[in-house]
This record gives C-alpha cells, sequence and structure tokens, in this order.
C-alpha cells in the first residue's frame, strides 16, 4: 500500500463522508501552480485553495508577509482583541467601493458569513430577526 493510499484508509476512518475530496492523493509539498502528493507524483494545481490561486503556492512575497505576521503574534478573534492589519486590509477595501460609509467585516467561511451577516442586519435595523435560505449544492465523499 502507498502513502496515498495509507492515507485515503485513515480519510475514510476518521473524517466524515460529508467532507468532499476528489482524488484519493495527499498534498505533501507545493511550489508555484503545482502539489507533489506523499509518493513524489507532481501535479498542476487546477483547484488551488483560498489564498493560492492569485499567487501560486509559497509565493515568496506571501511567505515574507507571513513570516513578518508571525513574529508578532500568530492569530487573535478580533472580536476579542482588535489588531492593526485588520483594519489596515478593512480600510483598503473600503476605499475601493463607490459606496458611502463603506464598512468590512472578514469571515473564514461562508456559514460564518452569513450568520453574521444576519447579526449586523438586526443590528443596524433594530429588527429582532431575519430570512435565510438553505440548500446550496454540496458535494460527498461517500
Amino acid at each position: 500500500m502507498n502513502a496515498n493510499e495509507a492515507l485515503w484508509a485513515r480519510c475514510q476512518a476518521a473524517v466524515p463522508c460529508g467532507v468532499a475530496t476528489t482524488k484519493p492523493i495527499f498534498a505533501d509539498r507545493t511550489e508555484n501552480g503545482e502539489i507533489s502528493d506523499m509518493d513524489g507524483n507532481r501535479y498542476v494545481d487546477f483547484g488551488s485553495g483560498i489564498a493560492v490561486t492569485n499567487t501560486g503556492h509559497r509565493h515568496p512575497k506571501v511567505m515574507a508577509a507571513a513570516m513578518a505576521q508571525m513574529e508578532r503574534f500568530t492569530h487573535t478573534a478580533f472580536q476579542v482583541v482588535g489588531y492593526d492589519v485588520y483594519i489596515e486590509l478593512a480600510e483598503r477595501l473600503n476605499a475601493l467601493v463607490p459606496i458611502y460609509d463603506t464598512k468590512t467585516i472578514f469571515f473564514t467561511t461562508g456559514a460564518e458569513a452569513t450568520e453574521n451577516a444576519i447579526k449586523v442586519a438586526r443590528a443596524y435595523t433594530g429588527r429582532p430577526g431575519g430570512i435565510t435560505f438553505t440548500g446550496g449544492s454540496m458535494a460527498a465523499r461517500c
């Protein structure tokens, strides 16, 4: 059994079926637009993840910025303790939007964004609730 097959077996035993994995291969290293799997096979990354699409994997400027940030701190929840780069990025994005009094908030997932959109709308309007819709397509691994 090769490394990818072994990891696939572990994945099936440890990860719920709802988390989609399109191929039973697992990344070991990445560089620019390529992924090398655990068995040393190289692939062009046509399905690059967030933060990779525009620059490629491990872009030197991105790596340098990440290292500089990690020298300061790795993470703090902005809603608990704020930090300057969050505000700086929000200001930069707000300046690009041609709408008066633009404000920006950052989230990790669409579900988190949807949940907080309702919270922001309730706070802004003073209304006790809102209506949301579910049912977008989901891929399944099993």
